[in-house]
C-alpha cells in the first residue's frame, strides 16, 4: 500500500526518459513528432502524432507504469483528481493508440476501446486504489497484466534487451 504521495518532479523525469526511450522505439519506423507541449493536444491525452511510411497518421498517448512490475497490474486510471473530479486518461483520452511502458519489462500497445471494454468487463471484480498527491487523489483500477496482455494490440518483451 502506498502511503508516500506521488512526487510529480521524480514522475516527470522518469516520464521524460519514457518518452525519449519510447520515440527511439518508433523512430526507425515511423516519423514521430512530440506535441505534448501543445495545450489542444494535452486536453485530448494526445503526446504523439505519428507518420506512418504511407503518410497516415495516428495520435498515440504514451503511459508509464513504474508499479507494474512489481504488482502485475496495470493502472487504468479513470479519475485524475478526485477533488476536483477531473477524468482520468482511461476515459478521457482521445488517442489513438496508447502505448505503456513498464520499465525493463515490456511495451504495451492498446488501442483505448479494447482496453476501456476490458476494465467495463472486469470493473465488478476489481478493487479501486487511490494514489495520494498532494492534496488529492488519482483514482484507477489494478488491471492484471495478464489480462491486460489479451487486449493488446502489440506486447514487446524488453527484459532481453537491457543484458
Amino acid at each position: 500500500m502506498q502511503t508516500k504521495p506521488y512526487d510529480f518532479e521524480t514522475q516527470r523525469k522518469v516520464g521524460q526518459a519514457g518518452e525519449t526511450f519510447l520515440d527511439q522505439w518508433l523512430h526507425p519506423v515511423y516519423k514521430v513528432t512530440d506535441v505534448s507541449g501543445e495545450i489542444k493536444y494535452q486536453q485530448a491525452g494526445i503526446d504523439r502524432i505519428v507518420t506512418r511510411a504511407d503518410g497516415s497518421v495516428i495520435t498515440i498517448e504514451y503511459k508509464f507504469d513504474l508499479a507494474a512490475k512489481r504488482t502485475g497490474n496495470l493502472f487504468f486510471e479513470t479519475i485524475s483528481n478526485d477533488k476536483e473530479m477531473i477524468p482520468g486518461w482511461g476515459w478521457s483520452s482521445q488517442a489513438d493508440y496508447w502505448i505503456v511502458l513498464i520499465p525493463e519489462q515490456e511495451i504495451l500497445i492498446f488501442k483505448p476501446g479494447k482496453l476501456r471494454a476490458l476494465v467495463w468487463e472486469l470493473q465488478k471484480t476489481l478493487q479501486k486504489r487511490s494514489v495520494p498527491n498532494r492534496g488529492y487523489n488519482t483514482v484507477g483500477y489494478p488491471i492484471p497484466l495478464t489480462q491486460a496482455r489479451k487486449v493488446a494490440f502489440q506486447v514487446k518483451t524488453l527484459y532481453l534487451e537491457s543484458l
